[in-house]
């Protein structure tokens, strides 16, 4: 299974940098794939800036656990497939830094995370003799 899925990954990025390459011609391509690749580097070297700021929803308790993880997992994954060349692993690549992927996965909600301890009432016990 692993290998016909493989396969047809290499088959779809033939066929679109194919189409691609008569649509802008073979200099257009090579111009895609060097500016792709440099865009992934230059967000792989800035995603520490990414990783504070949702570090810093997460500890506001503004986002989940496992959408902090899930963010910077599509950031990073995304920012490989930007560099790698081929049409097909550019739009992955896109989609994955845009988050598209991770709001088809799971709708992100607005509301905060709210604390587990935010039920808890202090009472005092007086036993009558």
């Amino acid at each position: 299974m692993p290998l016909i899925l493989i396969l047809l990954y290499i088959f779809l990025e033939i066929l679109l940098s194919y189409a691609l390459i008569e649509w802008i011609g073979v200099f257009g391509f090579f111009l895609e794939v060097v500016i792709t690749a440099l865009f992934g580097l230059g967000l792989l070297v800035n995603f520490r800036i990414f990783f504070k700021e949702a570090l810093g929803k997460f500890y506001l308790r503004e986002i989940s656990q496992e959408v902090f993880f899930s963010s910077n997992v599509f950031r990073i994954l995304g920012a490989i497939l930007l560099i790698l060349p081929g049409v097909l692993s550019d739009i992955l690549g896109i989609f994955m830094q845009f988050s598209i992927t991770l709001m088809l996965l799971k709708p992100l909600s607005k509301t905060k995370v709210s604390s587990k301890d935010s039920e808890i009432i202090d009472v005092e016990v007086i036993e009558k003799d």
